[in-house]
């Protein structure tokens, strides 16, 4: 019986601590949350979720770009605060797991940011240059090629400093990234040569029409 009450008495700051732990995160990561929230709702975020495919799916399922903000936000904080509480009861082996975890918890952090980013950046950078110009339907064909082009570019580049940041060995990436960016580049020549021809082919029309009729002054 003494055994009992000695671990008990032990025990009990640290369960203390825990459910301390616990409710202060619970009310920051609400407050966090809603903060975070209400800044990203005013940027006006929603606009350039719709713009790239991932926004477009998180619009899909029911969240703005604030409602997600918020969401990620808060479960990060309550994440966080469940392991600190966890390891404040001092248990050796979930110790030592969690802080280890935590310990690689920002890499995860960044990573998802970095890939949400990079989303948002290619699928814009691609929809900008389909709508460059608004000329002749070939034209737009080859300009559409272009922009699909650099969007699955600026992906390849946005998973792999993601996979990086991550620690995952990316050397095979790399590798299949030399031979994929030769070809890429071959595809982006041909069609940067195709699409200048259409642009500039009336120009140059006009260019020799002009030179002619100084010649023949």
């Amino acid at each position: 019986m003494e055994a009992i009450y000695r671990a008990f008495t032990t025990y009990m700051p640290n369960i203390i601590g825990t459910l301390i732990i616990l409710a202060v995160g619970w009310v920051i990561g609400r407050v966090l949350g809603s903060i975070i929230g209400r800044i990203v709702s005013r940027t006006g975020a929603d606009m350039s979720f719709r713009r790239a495919s991932v926004g477009r799916a998180i619009l899909r399922a029911g969240y703005t770009a604030s409602d997600f903000s918020r969401t990620v936000t808060k479960w990060i904080i309550y994440l966080i605060t469940i392991l600190l509480a966890l390891q404040n009861l001092s248990v050796p082996v979930i110790s030592t797991t969690i802080q280890n975890f935590l310990n690689y918890l920002p890499n995860v952090i960044i990573a998802f940011i970095i890939f949400i980013a990079g989303s948002i950046l290619s699928d814009w950078a691609g929809e900008s240059i389909k709508k460059s110009f608004t000329a002749e339907s070939n034209q737009e064909q080859y300009l559409n090629l272009f922009g699909e082009g650099v969007k699955i570019i600026l992906y390849f580049v946005t998973i792999t400093i993601a996979l990086s940041q991550l620690g995952i060995d990316i050397t095979i990436i790399y590798i299949i990234a030399t031979a994929f960016s030769w070809s890429i580049a071959i595809a982006v020549g041909v069609a940067t040569g195709i699409v200048l021809g259409w642009v500039l082919k009336d120009r140059v029309r006009e260019w020799l029409q002009q030179g002619r009729r100084e010649e023949t002054r």
